[in-house]
C-alpha cells in the first residue's frame, strides 16, 4: 500500500475544525452562551422555513452543523476509501466531548448529541467524498 503524504493545508483545516468543536463544547457555558445565542437567533429567524421540517430543534441542528467541518476535513486527511473511518472518528470525538462535559460546571452531557454530531460528521464526509470524486473525474478527462 503506497504511503500518502498529508497536505499541511488539510491538516491545519482538520486541527482548526477539532479546535473549534473543543472550544464550543468544552469551554465554560458563560463563555460560549453569547455566541450560541446569536447562532440560534440566526437559525430561528433566517432559516425558520427549513427548521420547521427538520427533526429536533435548534440544539440538534447546531450539533449537526458543528460537526460537518470535522467530517469533511477528516475525510480529506484519509484515503478516499476510508470514509467510514472518518465517520467513526467523529463519533469517538463526540462521545469524548460528552464524557468530558460531565466534569464541566454548567455543561449537560447528552447521548442524543452524539447522534446529531455523528450525523453532521457523516454529512461532511459525504460532501468531501463527492467533491473529491467530482474533482478526480474532472482530472481524468
Amino acid at each position: 500500500m503506497p504511503h500518502t503524504r498529508i497536505s499541511p493545508t488539510r491538516l491545519i483545516a482538520a486541527v482548526a475544525a477539532v479546535a473549534g468543536v473543543a472550544l464550543l463544547t468544552l469551554a465554560p457555558r458563560a463563555f460560549v452562551h453569547p455566541l450560541r445565542g446569536r447562532v440560534v437567533w440566526l437559525l430561528q429567524d433566517l432559516a425558520a422555513p427549513v427548521l420547521t421540517w427538520l427533526p429536533g430543534g435548534p440544539d440538534q441542528v447546531l450539533n449537526t452543523l458543528l460537526f460537518i467541518p470535522v467530517g469533511a476535513t477528516l475525510a480529506l486527511l484519509l484515503p478516499r476509501r476510508a470514509w467510514l473511518v472518518a465517520i467513526m472518528a467523529g463519533f469517538v470525538l463526540s462521545a469524548l466531548v460528552e464524557i468530558a462535559q460531565e466534569s464541566i460546571p454548567g455543561r449537560v452531557p447528552d447521548a442524543g448529541d452524539v447522534l446529531w454530531n455523528t450525523c453532521g460528521c457523516a454529512i461532511g464526509v459525504i460532501v468531501a467524498t463527492l467533491v473529491r470524486a467530482i474533482g478526480s473525474g474532472q482530472r481524468g478527462r
